[in-house]
């Protein structure tokens, strides 16, 4: 796949990728926590405009670093697996956050 650097390519190239689907997948080291259950594990929620994905880094790192990340670094998921994904990151976080402003 060919990903380009504009930010509105980079969402609809990640969103072809992903077949417009949430990408939480229980079990996988980017899980947001919830089990899906019913999906075997998968979650299913379709990228609308009622609804969009949120395109997310595959790992914990600051969003001013996750901007520069390449499309393979990240992910794109639901309001509710986002929501658990930051919840879970912010309770197993072994480092303090980088501050917002210096002062």
């Amino acid at each position: 796949m060919t990903i380009t650097t504009t930010p509105p390519a980079l969402h609809t190239d990640l969103l072809n990728g992903a077949s417009f689907t949430c990408q939480c997948k229980a079990g996988s080291p980017t899980a947001c926590g919830k089990p899906h259950k019913p999906t075997g594990g998968a979650c299913i929620v379709p990228h609308s405009p009622a609804a969009p994905l949120h395109v997310v880094a595959r790992q914990d790192v600051p969003c001013e670093l996750a901007a520069a990340l390449p499309a393979r670094a990240l992910m794109l998921l639901c309001d509710d697996c986002h929501a658990a994904l930051l919840a879970h990151r912010r309770k197993t976080r072994t480092t303090a956050p980088a501050p917002d402003a210096l002062f």
